[in-house]
């Protein structure tokens, strides 16, 4: 089973999370594609499904990691999340029972299978009004409403006919989507931190001081065998 690992953010880099990818897939020996260049949509955060949508024939699997996101548990491999299917297309976490501000779930970090379902989510993620869906589509339940890919997502999977039933599994928060105020001594308490909010980056310092981690966030025994070039790594 081929699995990639895609992320990216454009323009430059916020953070330093690509090195943390990078040494979490060499880890697992998954692909790793740190996608932080122009595409074609104006619209900022779409360019996510436009880069999914670019590389995910690459792979049996393709798991999307934004770029406020560091793996903290490398003992953990990716594909064990799979177990969790019942032929689903696309498995992503619920909103963190953690925090006030709600949503159905959160597009930070997924799984999508490589096949025509997919392929065909993603091209109408791309064609979804988000005018639309906000002003008379969007219900109280559904959650705070963020003018993303995830209001397109939730659109597809509460309003599309082939996506509303057995193309997606939505699991706890706690699988890959912790807060990094959930962890309390170590990173390995949970697999992954996302960072949110507008004071994330200050949150990511805090983080790593707080817990005691370098600031890539890799366990000091393989990041000893990568060369990181200091002053072109992000936040």
């Amino acid at each position: 089973m081929k699995i990639g690992v895609v992320s990216g953010f454009y323009p430059g880099r916020r953070f330093n999370s690509h090195v943390n990818h990078a040494a979490y897939c060499r880890t697992h020996g998954y692909y790793y594609i740190d996608a932080s260049q122009p595409g074609q949509d104006t619209r900022r955060f779409f360019r996510k499904i436009e880069v999914i949508d670019q590389y995910l024939d690459l792979f049996d699997w393709l798991y999307w990691i934004d770029d406020d996101a560091y793996f903290t548990d490398f003992s953990k491999p990716l594909h064990s999340f799979l177990d969790l299917l019942n032929g689903e297309q696309m498995l992503i976490c619920a909103s963190p029972s953690t925090k006030k501000i709600f949503t159905k779930f959160s597009s930070g970090q997924f799984f999508l299978r490589n096949g025509p379902e997919a392929k065909e989510f993603l091209r109408a993620a791309k064609k979804v009004d988000l005018e639309y869906v906000k002003n008379q589509f969007w219900r109280e339940d559904l959650g705070f409403f963020s003018n993303g890919d995830q209001d397109a997502f939730v659109y597809l999977t509460e309003a599309h006919p082939l996506f509303r039933e057995n193309f997606i599994k939505i699991i706890d928060h706690n699988h890959f989507n912790n807060r990094d105020f959930e962890f309390v001594a170590r990173p390995e308490e949970h697999f992954l931190v996302h960072f949110t909010g507008k004071t994330k980056i200050q949150a990511k310092h805090d983080f790593c001081a707080r817990l005691g981690i370098n600031k890539y966030i890799v366990p000091n025994a393989v990041l000893a065998n990568m060369h990181v070039i200091e002053g072109d790594d992000g936040a």
